[in-house]
């Protein structure tokens, strides 16, 4: 079995997830994604956030 490593930023407010979808599609994802070695959990959240949401954590 592989051992994957991923992570995720699950945000809720007012009892509603923020959740993201890309350009053009219907199904909606939550940010996130898998570390790249040697990386943090805040490095590898900030990392794919800025990636796919084009914003930066603070």
């Amino acid at each position: 079995m592989k051992l994957i490593d991923k992570l995720a930023w699950i945000e809720i407010r007012d009892g509603k997830i923020l959740s993201t979808r890309s350009k053009g599609r219907t199904k909606y994802y939550i940010p996130g994604g898998k570390r790249e070695a040697g990386e943090t959990d805040f490095q590898a959240l900030y990392r794919e956030i800025q990636e796919e949401l084009s914003i930066n954590l603070i």
